[in-house]
């Protein structure tokens, strides 16, 4: 049996795999797709990482081109309207980007993951790769919709079993595999989320049981794409420009120079680099110092919000009656884990002997390979289930929810019993969706002497509907029509295994099932 793992990222993805006979995870070198990474860990040692780059071109002839394909011979910078990179953050966030029109067809988020994904999975194939199991990682917070998509995805490319993890629950699995009763908290700031997981583990009645628990875990969209954007912005103001006055191609070229800056800028005090104005064919040279880039991260709210999970995944374990102190490692991983700010904060928070930061693009891949050796792994609800209602005497939505943030799956709600609206109706339709609390920064602004300001953090309610293009879900069909005041139909929702919220629906009137465990997402 061949486990791969792979960690779909927004600015890298890293597969792996448990060669046969070893305990020891590998990563996976694909020819053309893969760059190799060079670093250096706590002790000194130099470690190589190859990686897959989150690119994808299309070409002249619409087939698509990923990875270091793209990115060593430049492709974005020739033709950007071809271009794609951040796609995954798009397809996690809850408001999409329009599709965009290349020769005629058109690419939205979900089209350019799958073929991103899927041009991996036919070279993993093509380099004689036969894997019976595949674990994905995918976002602490992301919503139904974007693991619904990855279970799609998996019977297109016809993957025999698959599996989703948390990617920093992986990570944290991974570090606390032989720490029974071990409590590990990963820290994964990756490109586009910064998600957080606090695991605690245990063996069953023998040591070929593995089982693992979550704790606490909590998230913020924001990452490294995020940084590259404000260090450009910023760069712009210098010098009398904004975002609005360069073309898509200058763009492109200066989040690339912002990159390779916010890097080199991991292992020194101050990183160089020089540009090429292709509108002017004018030279610059960029230059930027660590406490400048502190200061963007403040500014931007950036630590902010790296303070505010850190005090939500304390508090969460308070209430389950865990001190802070109890926590035995504290695992900074993703690429954006290598910038000093944040590595600082972190220490500042748990003591340096605490945090270790070795293996910032591996641990979430290695992990999930040891999520899918394990014999029971209890996790709760990031999001809750609810039901939508206008109300319109408040003129505003109100939620009744089927089930809270913070309950442990699988689970199964009350019945709800439920009459039709309207005489003759034919049928009986819920707005259901997850609900999370989000939070945004302020919007930034420069005052006369063109230092940075920025407002509070917002935190508001964000509803995630279930129904894909339409505004609400048809949980009953009847027949024959329903009859105000009567009950009608009872409806029984539950969590499943896999995190889907599936649905029972019984015709009252007729005593017929109409729905068992569905997937609400499916409902029609």
């Amino acid at each position: 049996m061949t486990i791969i793992a792979v960690d779909f990222g927004t600015t890298n993805t890293v597969i792996s795999y448990l060669p046969p006979d070893s305990e020891t995870p590998t990563t996976v070198k694909l020819d053309q797709l893969s760059r190799v990474f060079r670093l250096r860990n706590q002790q000194g040692e130099i470690k190589e990482v190859p990686v897959i780059p989150s690119l994808l071109f299309i070409d002249s002839s619409g087939q698509p081109k990923v990875g270091e394909l793209v990115r060593s011979r430049r492709l974005g910078l020739t033709q950007p309207q071809r271009f794609f990179k951040g796609f995954k953050q798009d397809l996690v966030a809850d408001f999409q980007p329009p599709p965009r029109e290349i020769d005629g067809d058109f690419y939205p988020p979900e089209t350019v993951c799958e073929q991103f994904l899927t041009t991996i999975w036919q070279t993993l194939q093509a380099e004689n790769w036969q894997p019976t199991q595949a674990v994905f990682t995918v976002p602490v917070g992301a919503f139904e919709r974007y693991r619904h998509w990855f279970w799609q995805l998996s019977e297109k490319l016809r993957i025999p079993q698959l599996q989703l993890v948390d990617e920093s629950t992986a990570a944290a699995l991974g570090y606390a595999q032989k720490r029974p009763n071990a409590l590990i908290l990963v820290i994964d700031f990756g490109g586009g989320t910064l998600d957080l997981s606090l695991v605690r583990t245990a063996f069953g009645t023998n040591e070929q049981e593995l089982k693992g628990e979550v704790i606490a875990k909590a998230d913020a969209y924001v990452g490294g794409s995020d940084i590259d954007a404000w260090i450009v912005e910023d760069y712009l103001k210098s010098i009398g420009r904004r975002r609005e006055e360069v073309d898509e191609t200058t763009w492109q070229n200066l989040l690339a120079i912002a990159e390779q800056l916010k890097i080199r800028l991991s292992g020194k005090e101050e990183a160089k680099e020089s540009w090429l104005n292709e509108e002017t064919f004018e030279s610059y040279e960029i230059s930027l110092q660590r406490n400048h880039l502190e200061e963007i991260l403040e500014v931007r709210q950036l630590l902010d919000q790296l303070r505010e999970v850190l005090d939500d995944v304390i508090s969460t374990a308070l209430r389950k009656g865990i001190q802070k102190n109890e926590i035995e490692q504290v695992l900074l991983t993703g690429g954006t884990s290598l910038i000093h700010a944040v590595q600082n904060l972190v220490i500042s928070f748990f003591g340096r002997k605490r945090v270790q930061f070795s293996n910032p693009f591996e641990a979430v891949s290695h992990g999930a390979l040891v999520a899918a050796s394990l014999h029971k792994l209890e996790d709760y609800l990031r999001h809750s289930y609810a039901i939508r209602l206008w109300d319109p005497a408040l003129q505003q939505y109100q939620y009744y929810q089927l089930f809270e943030k913070g309950t442990t799956y699988p689970c199964e709600g009350e019945t709800l019993i439920l009459q039709v609206a309207v005489e003759g109706q034919k049928e009986i339709e819920l707005d259901i969706g997850e609900l999370a609390e989000v939070s945004q920064a302020g919007e930034v602004s420069y005052d006369a002497q063109g230092r940075m300001t920025a407002g509070n953090i917002n935190h508001q309610l964000r509803f995630s509907s279930l129904a894909e293009n339409r505004e609400q879900v048809c949980v009953a069909h009847l027949d024959p029509v329903g009859k105000v005041g009567r009950d009608r139909a009872a409806v029984t929702f539950a969590i499943n295994e896999r995190r889907i919220l599936v649905a029972t629906v019984t015709d009252l009137l007729t005593q017929q099932v109409l729905v068992d465990h569905q997937e609400v997402v499916k409902l029609r």
